[in-house]
């Protein structure tokens, strides 16, 4: 649920969701927003914990610290205090600027004159934001680069639009395809059907407030430009993208996303399967409008829409072969279409060039190489599902017919319907075994690992190769699997290549109860694949480095 509180441990947080940060910061990141969330029960935007010692001590953050949008004044929320009681502890926590909530810009004055803040702390929060903006040339030049001749020469120029085109089509996953459906052949008759077809506002996605769907190219525009005069396109609407009233209203907060049409759900069903009678191929484009994912955007069922769902069975009754061209910002639960349909694109919000990338997709202009960087559920009774989930002290096998007492469901599996790294290709990729430059590894030795990956399908293709490890006896309980490194590659048809990782003791480290990264030696297993789930594997021993006492070696990770 969207704008929640959570609460998890330091060891989680330091492991998996400060990292990032600290990347950010290392790599001379100017400024830091505080956010929404609480941490130990304090609101981040005035947890000094956070603030001060982490970002300014630990990390050395010499920026400006900016609140999220009013993140200062829903402190009130949380139950802190007044906002002059939650400006003072925001100034104290490290915060330097209050964007929206006013709590800075009414309360400070009164607060300084009461005690309750000092004169330092007003002088430092206002340096921070001068050097922000010294730093940025706005002394020099106030409106620095709001320059409207070159906006309008530069944002949409043709070079633009062919990295938008690029980066879409290189962003599709494409999660189904039985029989080579795709790529499609520039011939012959296409039923284009889904209220997502035509559509221009909703391929920029949500938060593309600056975006304009004049200048967005629809999937049937795409196709249009793509597949040649040699296809007849039969267009159809077949239903809204959806017909519930309440979350078409509360889609639509921001703009119009979804423009329900007059005409029954029914009259709509017929002229679509009317169509895709009439086709060799249906290519159903469907999903989520752009805010129905994003911020404030929670829904209880992440499925495709009821207006939708009814509209694909009427098109598998028809029993012609089915493309769905999925449009969404969130796994959604998608069994069904996997049973039932005989390809699945995932193209989430393609943006400007949404409709050319699609098609080119479509069409084999561009083998799909995209992989998934979130796990897809068979159902939502598994959420939260995760691939580098720990393990109980009751695991389940799958496969394993003794599943009584097991951690475990009654009525579905544990795995996932599409896992994380998930993707498929127009081609094949074959795993060789996996070789070791040497079965040890120290803080001195590296290891190399080798494996030859080969396409041996029709086409010339690229694969993102995935290294996970898991370490099997940890004084902190580690992961089933963690990602650590991945490589993507280009293959010709025929053509095989060796993919060497080099693995160190850096990769293998985690962090402990003290909360520091450290390394400790032991069993480890080697997984590379293609996905989380569809590995080759081998083991490794890690040993310890000698000291003169013989310790193990821990050092904080750099």
């Amino acid at each position: 649920r969207e704008y929640n509180t959570v609460d998890m441990s330091r060891i989680k947080m330091y492991q998996y969701y400060l990292p990032p940060y600290q990347a950010a910061i290392n790599a001379g990141v100017g400024s830091i927003m505080s956010s929404f969330n609480e941490i130990d029960g304090v609101p981040a935007t005035g947890n000094r914990w956070l603030l001060t010692e982490l970002l300014r001590n630990q990390w050395k953050f010499k920026g400006m610290v900016v609140s999220d949008y009013t993140s200062l004044s829903e402190m009130i929320n949380h139950g802190v205090g007044d906002l002059q009681t939650v400006s003072a502890i925001g100034l104290h926590a490290g915060l330097d600027m209050d964007m929206v909530s006013e709590g800075f810009l009414n309360t400070l004055k009164k607060s300084l004159q009461e005690g309750k803040i000092t004169q330092r702390e007003i002088d430092q929060a206002c340096r921070r934001v001068l050097e922000a903006k010294y730093k940025l040339g706005l002394f020099v030049d106030p409106f620095n680069r709001m320059n409207v001749e070159r906006a309008a020469k530069e944002l949409l120029s043709s070079d633009n639009r062919k990295a938008a085109r690029e980066a879409a089509a290189h962003s599709f996953v494409l999660l189904k395809n039985n029989n080579q459906l795709l790529p499609l052949k520039k011939s012959g008759t296409i039923a284009l059907i889904g209220p997502l077809a035509n559509n221009h506002r909703n391929m920029l996605g949500t938060w593309s407030v600056s975006g304009d769907p004049s200048q967005s190219i629809s999937v049937l525009d795409g196709i249009k430009n793509v597949a040649g005069n040699k296809v007849q396109i039969l267009f159809a609407k077949g239903a809204n993208i959806s017909d519930d009233s309440t979350l078409v209203f509360r889609t639509n907060k921001l703009g119009v996303e979804i423009d329900p049409e007059t005409r029954t759900p029914e009259v709509m069903i017929e002229e679509a399967v009317s169509a895709a009678t009439k086709a060799d191929v249906v290519v159903a484009v469907l999903g989520e409008a752009a805010d129905m994912s994003g911020e404030s955007a929670s829904r209880g069922e992440v499925v495709i829409p009821e207006s939708q769902e009814n509209l694909l069975k009427a098109l598998v009754k028809t029993g012609k072969p089915i493309v769905l061209v999925l449009f969404n910002g969130r796994p959604l639960i998608l069994n069904w279409e996997n049973q039932h349909l005989d390809a699945i694109l995932d193209t989430w919000f393609g943006g400007t060039e949404a409709g050319n990338a699609i098609a080119d997709v479509l069409f084999g202009q561009y083998n799909p190489s995209g992989k998934l960087s979130m796990t897809f559920p068979i159902n939502a009774g598994q959420i939260p599902i995760y691939y580098n989930a720990k393990n109980t002290g009751r695991p389940y096998t799958t496969g394993d017919p003794d599943t009584k007492f097991k951690s475990d469901y009654l009525d579905i599996p544990n795995d996932p319907l599409y896992p994380f790294g998930y993707g498929l290709s127009y081609t094949q990729f074959d795993y060789g075994p996996l070789s070791l430059s040497n079965a040890n590894i120290s803080p001195t030795r590296p290891v190399q690992i080798k494996l030859t990956v080969t396409n041996t399908g029709n086409y010339d293709g690229e694969e993102t190769v995935q290294l996970y490890i898991r370490d099997m006896v940890a004084t902190v309980t580690q992961p089933v699997k963690e990602l650590k490194k991945f490589q993507k590659i280009y293959l010709k048809k025929g053509e095989g290549k060796e993919v060497i990782f080099t693995l160190t003791t850096e990769d293998l480290k985690y962090v402990d109860s003290d909360l520091k990264w450290v390394y400790e030696p032991g069993a480890f297993k080697v997984f590379v694949g293609g996905n989380s789930r569809d590995v080759v594997k081998a083991d490794l021993i890690g040993l310890k480095e000698e000291t003169r006492k013989g310790a193990v070696q821990k050092a904080p990770k750099n």
